[in-house]
C-alpha cells in the first residue's frame, strides 16, 4: 500500500472517530451561534476583546488563542500534543481543519471561514458628512488602493470623545443574522449600464465643483440609512455638466447611459389624446413659448425636446411608470432608440391675427399656398412667409419680432373663427372649395374685395353674391337664382 493510501486511511479513521465532517455542520468559528449559546445557557456576553485584541491604531492584533477558549469557559487547554476527543473535537474544528488532527502541530486553518458573515457594517452618511468621501472610497481605477475597513475609521475613532472608539466593536457591527446589514446603493429605477465610469466624471471635476461627490449623491449626507439611493436626472443636469451645452443633456441621449432594461417591469401610461397646450395650462401655467420653442436659424419655430419638460418633469422622466412620455411617443423605454411618433393633431391649437391692410403690398399666394386635409390655402407651418430679408425677423425688422409669439399666435382663434363663420347666415365655408374656382383670369382680390383693407382677420367678409355671379350665370356655371341655393350655402 503507497504512502498516500496511508495517510488517506487515517484522515479517515480521525473523522470518522471524531465526527467532524458532516456535511451539514458549519466550518469556522459560528459568531452569532455561539452567542446564542452562551445566552440560552444564562451565561454573560462575551465583549469582543476578550478573543479579539485592539491596538492604539486600531487594529486587531493577531489571531484569537486557546486563552481566549479555554480556562473560564471551556475548561483547561489542551497540553501541547494531546489529540482533539469526543468532547472537545466540534470546539476545535472553529479554528483547525479536521485534516490536520493527525499532526504534532495542527495548523490554524481558519479565516477564511466557510460560513455566512457573521457581521455587517451600521454606518450613517449623515453622522459623518464632515469627513471626505475619498477618506473610505477609492474612484475606481485609481492608483492608490482602496485603505482597509479598520484604516478608513483611525483618523477619527481613535480619540476619546470622537463617537464609538475602535474597540467597541458592536457599535458599527451588528450581529450578522438575517439580512446582511451594510451600506448599499439602491439601483435606480432605470439602471445605468457599464458606460458610466468615475474617473472620467473624477477628471473634470476641476472646472466643475457641483461634480464632488455630494453634487452627485446629494442624500448621503442627510439619510441615516443604509440604503442609499443613487444620483437622478436633476444631479446630472445640473449647469456646467448635462445642460445640453457643457455635454448632452441626460434627457435628450436616454440611451448614452441606459443601456439595459431594468430588472422590474417597466409600464408606460399611454395618454389617449397628444399633447395639449389648453388642457396643461388648466393643470399648471406654461412658460412662455421660447422656453419650449427656439428659433431655428430660418426663423422657424422647432419642436421642443425633453429639456423642456424636464424643468418638471424630471421625476417623471426616470421612472418606470411614466405619466407624459405617451404625449409625444408611443414607446417611452428609455434603452431604446425612440422617436416621437405620436403625430400632432392636423390643426394646431393656436391661431393668428395679423392685418391684411399691413401687408397689402404683399401678394396673396405668398402666404397662402398649401392645401391640407382640413384647411385650403393655408400659410405653410414655422415662419416660412414670415422670415425674410424684408419682412420679421428675430431681433430686426417691423414689429412684431419673430421672437415676440404672442404678437400673432392666441389660442384657439383658428378654430374660433370657423365656427363664426359656419355660424353666420348664408355661410358657404362649408362646401365652397377654391381650388375649381381659382385659374389666370381669376385673381383673390376678384372675390375677396375689402380684404386690402381689412385690419383683422375676422373683419374680412365672404365675397359678396355679385362676385359669383360673372361665372354663375347658367352657362360657364349653375346659375344663382332657382332652387339651387343648398348647392352653396348648404341645408
Amino acid at each position: 500500500m503507497s504512502a498516500r493510501w496511508i495517510i488517506a486511511a487515517v484522515i479517515g479513521v480521525v473523522i470518522a472517530r471524531f465526527g467532524v465532517a458532516r456535511a451539514d455542520r458549519p466550518l469556522g468559528f459560528d459568531h452569532v451561534g455561539h452567542d446564542g449559546k452562551v445566552a440560552v445557557s444564562g451565561g454573560a456576553p462575551i465583549a469582543c476583546a476578550s478573543c479579539h485584541q485592539v491596538t492604539v491604531d486600531g487594529k486587531l492584533s493577531g489571531r484569537p488563542d486557546h486563552a481566549g477558549c479555554f480556562g473560564a469557559c471551556h475548561g483547561p487547554a489542551p497540553a501541547k500534543g494531546d489529540r482533539p476527543t469526543d468532547d472537545t473535537a466540534q470546539l476545535c474544528t472553529s479554528c483547525h481543519a479536521p485534516d490536520t488532527f493527525s499532526t504534532r502541530r495542527p495548523t490554524v486553518s481558519y479565516p477564511p471561514y466557510r460560513i455566512d458573515t457573521d457581521f455587517g457594517l451600521q454606518f450613517e452618511h449623515a453622522r459623518h458628512q464632515a469627513a471626505a468621501c475619498t477618506s473610505c472610497h477609492v474612484v475606481p481605477g485609481a492608483a492608490a488602493a482602496t485603505p482597509r475597513p479598520h484604516q478608513r475609521c483611525l483618523g477619527c475613532h481613535v480619540r476619546p470623545g470622537s463617537g464609538p472608539t475602535m474597540a467597541d466593536c458592536q457599535a458599527c457591527h451588528p450581529a450578522g443574522s438575517g439580512k446582511n446589514l451594510r451600506p448599499a446603493l439602491v439601483p435606480g429605477a432605470l439602471a445605468i449600464g457599464g458606460g458610466y465610469d468615475h474617473r472620467r466624471h473624477q477628471a473634470r471635476q476641476g472646472n466643475v465643483p457641483a461634480l464632488a461627490c455630494a453634487g452627485c449623491h446629494r442624500t448621503l449626507a442627510t439619510t441615516a440609512a443604509l440604503e442609499l439611493p443613487t444620483p437622478t436626472v436633476a444631479t446630472c443636469g445640473v449647469a456646467g455638466c448635462h445642460d445640453g451645452a457643457a455635454s448632452f443633456a441626460p434627457t435628450a441621449s436616454c440611451t448614452r447611459c441606459h443601456t439595459r432594461a431594468p430588472s422590474e417591469p417597466f409600464v408606460a401610461a399611454r395618454p389617449i389624446t397628444r399633447f395639449s397646450h389648453a388642457g396643461h395650462d388648466a393643470r399648471a401655467p406654461l412658460p412662455a413659448c421660447g422656453a419650449c420653442h427656439a428659433l431655428a436659424g430660418d426663423g422657424a419655430a422647432t419642436s421642443t425636446g425633453h429639456g423642456a419638460c424636464a424643468t418638471c418633469h424630471a421625476d417623471d422622466l426616470g421612472t418606470r411608470t411614466p405619466k407624459i412620455c405617451g404625449a409625444c411617443h408611443l414607446a417611452s423605454e428609455p434603452w431604446r432608440k425612440l422617436t416621437a411618433d405620436q403625430l400632432p393633431a392636423p390643426r394646431s391649437e393656436f391661431g393668428v391675427e395679423l392685418s391684411h391692410a399691413a401687408h397689402a403690398a404683399v401678394a396673396c399666394e405668398r402666404c397662402h399656398q398649401l392645401d391640407t386635409a382640413t384647411r385650403e390655402l393655408r400659410p405653410p407651418r414655422g415662419h416660412g412667409a414670415c422670415a425674410d430679408a424684408t419682412c420679421h425677423r428675430a431681433s430686426a425688422g417691423p414689429s412684431p419680432l419673430l421672437t415676440d409669439c404672442a404678437g400673432c399666435h392666441g389660442r384657439d382663434r383658428e378654430a374660433a373663427r370657423d365656427r363664426d363663420r359656419l355660424a353666420a347666415p348664408w355661410s358657404v365655408r362649408a362646401r365652397f372649395r377654391h381650388q375649381p374656382h381659382r385659374g389666370p383670369d381669376v385673381a383673390c382680390v376678384d372675390c375677396h374685395r375689402d380684404v386690402a383693407a381689412a385690419t383683422t382677420i375676422a373683419g374680412i367678409a365672404g365675397p359678396p353674391k355679385a362676385t359669383c355671379a360673372g361665372c354663375h350665370d347658367g352657362v360657364r356655371g349653375f346659375r344663382l337664382t332657382g332652387h339651387g341655393c343648398a348647392r352653396c350655402h348648404g341645408n
